[in-house]
């Protein structure tokens, strides 16, 4: 069957699935959910399969122990695709219910993926509370990450081979599985002889609040509801402002002072205390938010910031690596004072900007005119286009040559636009093979303008911190004295002046060692952005080299070497702003190039491993 019909089938199968779940009687109604998705194809190999059963059992035994009693799914994927078990808590029998699979056959793992909205999408709502934390239903996914063909359903029975592993089968496998992941978080455990880690971190990393579990930590994940109550039972995650370790460690000795955490459930219940945004009810997700808006893209607020603005973290930015250190585009108006944000990573988040109520003046993020660059996609949020070879709209765009800003991208090749002069409109890029746009070069000089003229026509109000002069915010102090950085350059502090939410122009502070003073609170290590006696070069294990115009390699300094390996780790297609010598440049990692955000001079990066030298 095509692609569309294979689709349509495997949707009616979840949706049977999740009839014959309403029958079952042995679910615990106020429970978490867990969606496990097994793989026993032969790309496993015989050890990969045995190690799948291992790591499904560590955690059904982990289950078992605890007072909170999780609700199991089970659905095997390989000769067979299909539902083993529904949701349950008989976890002998969810154990034993491997005994009966069959090693072997294809990997349909996009099947599998489609059963699984059986019981996180057609199966009503099953988001447990625990105290002030809704959990959502989560998958588990034990796997290779090496998808077959789902559409050929007598092609199960076929044994897998690297020649069945297509690009189009990975493709709607990560399609589907970033659909599901916006709201529901997978978590991947990768096993087998050879598994494909690219795809596995992309799948955990795009999802909400998903992560690559390793055979090492399938006990400890297993304790992941436990230590979600603990960290509800804090007073203190529901009120803090700040990303402070310290504070939550305290809040947890003294709230449990005779119970004995091991360092692993701490690190489990800071990361849960640091990301409580992903424990909202539906209807505050972050991600449904735009849905929920009658004009989603509507401006709503002259006095804010324009829609298909760019922006980046601001100063009080408190959602962890929410962003992946890149920048994101404004695709929405909330409410006053909160603005909806899509991040190139993929993630749509709310944010404070200047809201008025108990955390007055709060800037979650600031302008920049950064562009979004693609490196796979055809279009995505934050792109500048043009009016393109089947324009058919007359003057919507404002006149030909007039560049606009893609804020909303739909699968079904429809794009919505933001034209320099205001209208908001919906235009095909590749819908019934049309293409009213056409991608506009983000280095062009129309295109510079375009991106900073948004940052100087948003009205800010300096007295109420939305625009902040760097030689009175930044200070530092060495030892007991402080004393205020004004020694910038006459032609850094015009570039500040004109645009000082821009973190591409932002001029990198050589400070004295000691604690690095921003907006009146210490912080004791200095940004990657800030570097505190001229950089560290020690070669690591995973080491970036770049190569400068004499021909000679140079390692990136230590901090920067660590935020480029951070954000690779994350997804090896996204990109990263580094400083070296005063000089910005964007690092491109799936084309190994850096690219000069003034200039617009390429030059080659490499990762080099085993602490070697290229």
């Amino acid at each position: 069957m095509d692609f569309n019909h294979a689709q349509e089938y495997w949707n009616s199968q979840a949706v049977l699935e999740a009839k014959k779940s309403c029958g079952v009687g042995y679910q615990n109604v106020r429970s978490p959910c867990n969606v496990f998705i097994l793989d026993t194809s032969s790309s496993l190999g015989k050890d990969g399969f045995a190690q799948m059963k291992e790591m499904f059992s560590i955690i059904i035994d982990e289950y078992a122990t605890q007072d909170i009693k999780e609700n199991v799914a089970v659905i095997v994927c390989g000769r067979h695709t299909k539902f083993l078990r529904h949701y349950s808590s008989h976890y002998e029998d969810i154990k034993h219910s491997l005994d009966e699979v069959e090693f072997g056959g294809s990997s349909p793992l996009t099947a599998a993926f489609f059963l699984s909205l059986a019981c996180v999408k057609y199966g009503g709502d099953r988001i447990h509370r625990i105290g002030a934390f809704c959990v959502h239903p989560r998958i588990i996914f034990i796997s290779d990450g090496r998808p077959t063909s789902f559409t050929n359903l007598a092609s199960a029975f076929v044994e897998d081979s690297p020649l069945d592993e297509t690009e189009n089968d990975t493709d709607h496998l990560l399609q589907l599985t970033r659909s599901i992941g916006k709201k529901t978080p997978i978590f991947c455990i990768p096993v087998g002889r050879n598994p494909d880690m690219t795809t596995l971190e992309f799948i955990s990393g795009q999802s909400r609040g998903g992560k690559i579990v390793f055979a090492s930590e399938a006990r400890q994940f297993a304790k992941y509801s436990l230590n979600i109550r603990t960290a509800s039972m804090l007073s203190f995650t529901m009120d803090n402002d700040c990303n402070d370790n310290e504070r939550i460690l305290t809040s947890l000795a003294c709230k449990f002072p005779d119970k004995i955490f091991t360092e692993m459930d701490q690190k489990d219940i800071i990361d849960i205390c640091l990301r409580k945004y992903l424990y909202q009810s539906v209807s505050s997700m972050k991600d449904e938010i735009e849905d929920k808006t009658e004009s989603p893209h509507e401006e709503k607020y002259p006095q804010m910031p324009r829609l298909g603005s760019r922006v980046r973290r601001g100063r009080d930015w408190r959602y962890d690596d929410h962003d992946n250190y890149g920048p994101g585009t404004i695709v929405s108006h909330l409410k006053e004072g909160t603005l909806l944000v899509e991040w190139d990573n993929g993630i749509k988040s709310d944010y404070r900007f200047g809201t008025k109520s108990k955390c007055k003046n709060k800037y979650d993020v600031q302008l920049c005119s950064e562009p979004r660059i693609l490196v796979s996609e055809l279009i995505a949020t934050g792109c500048l286009v043009t009016r393109g070879k089947d324009w058919i709209w007359g003057s919507q765009d404002g006149g030909a040559g007039n560049i606009g800003s893609v804020i909303s991208v739909h699968s079904s090749g429809v794009v919505f636009v933001r034209w320099q002069h205001g209208l908001i409109s919906n235009y095909k890029f590749g819908a019934d093979g049309c293409f009213d746009l056409e991608i506009s070069d983000p280095f062009s000089p129309e295109a510079i303008k375009f991106l900073q003229d948004h940052v100087k026509k948003t009205p800010f109000d300096s007295r109420d911190g939305a625009q902040v002069d760097v030689d009175e915010s930044n200070n530092c102090t060495d030892g007991n004295s402080s004393s205020t950085i004004n020694s910038l350059s006459e032609k850094n502090s015009e570039s500040v002046k004109t645009s000082s939410f821009d973190s591409v122009n932002r001029p990198i502070l050589h400070v004295t060692k000691g604690k690095y003073f921003k907006n009146n609170s210490v912080v004791e290590n200095a940004t990657p952005d800030i570097e505190t006696d001229g950089p560290t070069f020690t070669c690591a294990m995973n080491q970036w080299w770049w190569k400068d115009c004499e021909g000679k390699w140079n390692p990136y300094s230590r901090e920067v070497n660590e935020r480029i390996n951070k954000c690779y780790k994350r997804d090896p297609k996204s990109t990263v702003i580094v400083a070296i010598k005063d000089q910005s440049y964007r690092v491109v990692m799936a084309k190994n190039q850096q690219i000069n955000q003034t200039t617009r001079d390429i030059s080659e990066i490499k990762l080099v491993t085993n602490w070697s030298c290229p």
